[in-house]
């Protein structure tokens, strides 16, 4: 549809009918009249000084030819012709956008992936959830205890998770025949399955370019950013900082809870749900009354520190039954989050589209995970999949002071070092 001079097109299907995917990475096929007609338009009849591709992955990138130093027996050369080509490409997806730029000569611009949360239950297994709950509560009591297990037993099974827990009970087992502590086993191996099914992470809707997140958005993005220890940066993850505060560690929390130990299931949903406080707390300050973030605000979080008695995230962790966190390794880990949060909302994606139109540059920067590197954003970039700046890695290095101590050590034992050395 046209709006004066801008031509508003849905981008013609992959293939043929009956076989949408056929001329993927095809060598000796062509695209259909449809959707060459499509870019033949555009240039010669809607005469188009500039094209925009919007959204993640496209077809023209992946039509037939070369795969690198397209020519004119390309068909992604010849359907795109000197059309400046524009691209708004997920910023988690280098790799793709790299074969945009390589093959359609594309101009990427990269916009935020959208928020991921939790799943959550639903029918059978919120069922199942309750259950459990109520079990937690009556473990102790022998007769109502036991009817309990027997009814997870039989509400799991109903839920198939009997496919994922292969040591379930059958339905005719009585679970009074056994004692306590085996009736924990059983209820904490449906509930470790349980957490794992409710904390799958499903994304919250689309990105929209340009407007800003909402509070719970921003949450969900800054508890999976909280999550990962942070070498490097010399910063713990908020597990792990809950965790020590209570003496222990969130390796030992995950090995037991996959073993099924009912208090450390239960623990391990404490530490979770005192993370999303603590995050809660931090967004909390600076969402407007739109229920959305559109600026970080720190002058009122060092008001509350101030003249509160305390960060706001201290206090929901006190509150969360978590009163112990070390605050000095709280402090980096929450600037960490706070800068995270600036770039999360920080608009880059409009105005770098607004600039490419006018001709001017985009500021390059890495793609990738957003969640494990904070680096890509803020989003609106020129994307490329490598970042020199990252190169090499911590973990690359560690590695690299095993290997050359472990030559050392051989070349000592021959009495002789090599005049030179080159590793690959």
């Amino acid at each position: 549809k046209r709006f004066g001079n801008i031509f508003l097109g849905v981008q013609p299907t992959f293939g043929y009918e009956g076989d949408p995917m056929r001329l993927l990475f095809a060598k000796s096929a062509s695209p259909h009249h449809g959707f060459a007609a499509f870019y033949t338009y555009l240039e010669f009849i809607f005469k188009a000084d500039c094209m925009l591709h919007f959204g993640t992955h496209g077809s023209l990138e992946f039509m037939p030819g070369k795969q690198v130093g397209m020519s004119g027996t390309c068909y992604p050369d010849r359907l795109i012709s000197v059309l400046p080509n524009l691209y708004y490409y997920a910023a988690n997806n280098p790799s793709e956008a790299t074969i945009a730029k390589r093959r359609a000569y594309a101009s990427t611009i990269s916009y935020l992936t959208p928020p991921a949360d939790n799943a959550g239950l639903y029918k059978g297994l919120q069922e199942l959830s309750e259950l459990v709950r109520s079990y937690q509560a009556l473990r102790e009591n022998e007769q109502r205890g036991a009817t309990i297990v027997n009814s997870i037993i039989a509400t799991a099974r109903t839920c198939n998770l009997d496919k994922d827990i292969t040591d379930l009970p059958e339905e005719d087992f009585d679970t009074k025949e056994v004692d306590i502590e085996e009736r924990d086993n059983i209820v904490g191996k449906v509930y470790r399955r349980l957490m794992e099914i409710e904390s799958r992470a499903l994304p919250m809707g689309l990105h929209r370019i340009g407007v800003p997140p909402t509070a719970e958005e921003s949450i969900a993005t800054l508890v999976n950013i909280a999550q990962l220890d942070r070498p490097e940066d010399k910063i713990k993850g908020l597990p792990r900082i809950i965790a020590e505060s209570i003496g222990r560690t969130p390796e030992e929390l995950y090995r037991n809870s996959d073993r099924g130990i009912l208090a450390d299931v239960n623990k391990l949903q404490e530490v979770t749900l005192a993370s999303r406080a603590a995050v809660r707390a931090l967004v909390m300050v600076s969402t407007n009354s739109e229920g959305r973030v559109d600026e970080v605000n720190p002058f009122l979080r060092d008001m509350f520190s101030l003249f509160g008695g305390g960060s706001p995230w201290k206090k929901a962790l006190t509150d969360a039954g978590f009163p112990d966190c070390n605050e000095g390794d709280m402090k980096p880990l929450f600037e960490y989050l706070q800068g995270a949060l600036g770039l999360i909302v920080k608009n880059n994606e409009l105005p770098a589209l607004i600039k490419a139109l006018d001709g001017e540059f985009i500021e390059p920067g890495p793609g990738g995970d957003p969640i494990r590197n904070p680096d890509v954003l803020p989003t609106g970039k020129n994307m490329h999949a490598l970042d020199p700046n990252s190169i090499p890695t911590k973990a690359a290095v560690d590695m690299a002071y095993i290997v050359v101590d472990r030559l050392l050590e051989g070349l000592a034992k021959q009495g002789e070092y090599p005049e030179s050395i080159a590793f690959t």
